[in-house]
């Protein structure tokens, strides 16, 4: 559509989560608009998770409007492709308007509404809601210019499977909720896996009979609004070690070392082939330990308060933690790739947001869209299915529903002031 023609309602920016929820809300309503995706329906999901990612999320948590989990198992948790089949169901069932395959380069102010710019033309539309995400592009730090050349490197998001690596052993740098899930597959592969700890907790998957993710949600925790953080960085830190895999475990870096996962700190640089590391690897391992112990014991606090019939912990509930002996993994500084082995690294070290391509005033210090609700402070642009956007939930399966309601009633609105169409009713 070039501009100049006909004025849409509304353009959508992505076709994940937070995009669809929009367009299932807008067409109830009536609302004409299209949903513009630059690659295909739920695109991160299919293009960016390797073959046996799960959700980290159980079932039940699929809260999508129009489109909550109605399967068997609940308590279970979807693979990458029966969810990435689960977005396009649901889109189906409603006729998104959605059309892939178009890339949004720059949205700007024009007039009373918006221009988008893309690579199939310019759209003007009155309402403009952005659904890229959170996590756009992999974060790979400097240090990889200084690997040696032989070794081949790769962001997680590019990672399939064990055997599109090359040969040999394995460096996964970052211990995040996707580092782990990473080195873990490759060690069961059985390769030789190095993994450089970050700051990250740790989660038990099950406490006292029930799923981690639901203690949270009946706490409140996922309600939490980004104003209860210690500070606006809180937002994009790593998730907490968990898998969703083999039925869901949890995931523990001394588990890791009884394992045989050679544990390393951050690392810091590289001279010569040999691999520099800080001696943060201890901390970092507290760290998941007392993260650990606070959870659980907010865990047991609620069921006390509650007066909640739970058993106590199972010994597997209990896992994860230091060994009694109190051992820990040695300390290195250093580690000579060749001599250890090392052929391939992956980059697990998470990813960065861009918004510069909105033309308007709606970015926060840090450069990342101020939008309560979904709803910014540029009359007519929108936000959907970003993190801690609203509350913790805002960017998960769970509550994306709840901002998308939000963008809707004020979308339509504001259409209906616009045009004195009548268009929101109920």
């Amino acid at each position: 559509m070039a501009a100049g023609g006909p004025h849409l309602d509304a353009v959508i920016v992505g076709a994940g989560q937070g995009g669809l929820a929009v367009s299932w809300f807008l067409t109830r309503l009536g609302i004409g608009h299209v949903v513009l995706e630059r690659s295909s329906i739920a695109s991160s999901w299919r293009e960016r998770r390797w073959d046996s990612f799960c959700t980290v999320t159980p079932n039940w948590s699929i809260a999508l409007p129009g489109a909550d989990y109605a399967g068997g198992d609940p308590d279970g948790f979807l693979t990458r492709d029966e969810l990435v089949r689960h977005f396009e169901r649901w889109a189906e069932s409603f006729g998104a308007p959605v059309r892939c395959g178009v890339e949004v380069r720059r949205v700007r102010r024009s007039g009373a509404g918006f221009e988008v710019e893309t690579d199939d033309g310019n759209y003007r539309a009155r309402n403009v809601v952005v659904a890229t995400g959170t996590y756009q592009t992999p974060h790979v730090p400097p240090v990889a210019e200084r690997l040696p050349r032989r070794i081949g490197q790769l962001a997680a998001d590019g990672y399939k499977r064990p055997d599109m690596l090359p040969p040999g052993g394995v460096m996964v740098v970052g211990a995040g909720q996707t580092g782990c899930q990473i080195a873990e597959e490759l060690h069961e592969a059985g390769r030789e896996v190095w993994l450089c700890v970050g700051r990250a907790g740790r989660l038990p998957r099950r406490w006292r009979g029930r799923d981690c993710i639901a203690w949270q949600r009946d706490m409140g925790y996922l309600d939490r609004t980004p104003d209860m953080l210690e500070g606006p960085e809180a937002r994009f830190r790593a998730d907490p070690h968990l898998t969703g895999r083999n039925g869901g475990r949890t995931l523990s870096l001394h588990d890791f070392h009884r394992r045989g996962i050679r544990l390393l700190g951050r690392l810091t640089g590289c001279d010569d082939g040999r691999a520099l590391f800080d001696d943060g690897l201890h901390a970092e391992m507290r760290f998941a330990d007392e993260f650990a112990d606070r959870i659980t014991a907010a865990f047991d606090r609620h069921i006390r308060e509650h007066g909640i019939d739970a058993p106590p912990p199972t010994p597997e509930e209990l896992a994860g933690g230091p060994p009694a002996d109190g051992a820990m993994p040695e300390i290195r500084r250093e580690l000579d790739l060749a001599a250890a082995g090392i052929e391939s690294v992956v980059w697990a070290t998470g990813y960065r947001y861009d918004f510069s391509w909105i033309k308007a005033p709606v970015l926060d210090g840090a450069g990342y869209p101020a939008a309560p609700g979904g709803v910014s402070a540029c009359p007519g642009l929108y936000f959907s299915g970003l993190n801690w956007m609203t509350w913790r939930k805002s960017g998960i399966l769970y509550g994306v529903g709840d901002d998308a309601r939000s963008v809707a009633r004020h979308l339509a609105e504001r259409c209906r002031i616009y045009s004195g169409s009548g268009l929101m009713r109920g």
